[in-house]
């Protein structure tokens, strides 16, 4: 009985390398693409399409950042420069008020 099964495995054998030999090479055999690969392939084009949307409205983001930032550094300045012109407006009017009320004092 076990020379049976050692002869029945010895014949087998070759049979079952050629059964992964002709699956193996049928798997890599070029096929039409069926309806998964089409969604996985349409999929992709949806991310990257995607991915580029977002990339630009960064940069718009990023573009509409910077001229806020300059509006707001000329905003700034300008004020700055108002307030610069108002204490020297004001430090003239005392001065010219100190005069007079010294000017007033003296008669």
């Amino acid at each position: 009985m076990k020379k049976s099964i050692i002869a029945f495995l010895k014949g087998i054998f070759p049979v079952i390398i050629a059964f992964v030999f002709v699956v193996s090479v049928s798997g890599c055999q070029k096929k039409e693409e069926g309806p998964m690969e089409k969604a996985g392939k349409e999929i992709d084009k949806s991310v990257e399409a995607t991915k580029n949307t977002v990339k630009q409205a960064g940069e718009k983001v990023k573009e509409g950042a910077e001229k806020t930032k300059e509006a707001v550094e000329a905003g700034a300045q300008k004020a700055a420069d108002t307030v610069k012109e108002g204490a020297e407006k004001t430090k003239e009017a005392v001065q010219s008020g100190a005069q007079k009320a010294a000017d007033t004092v003296k008669k």
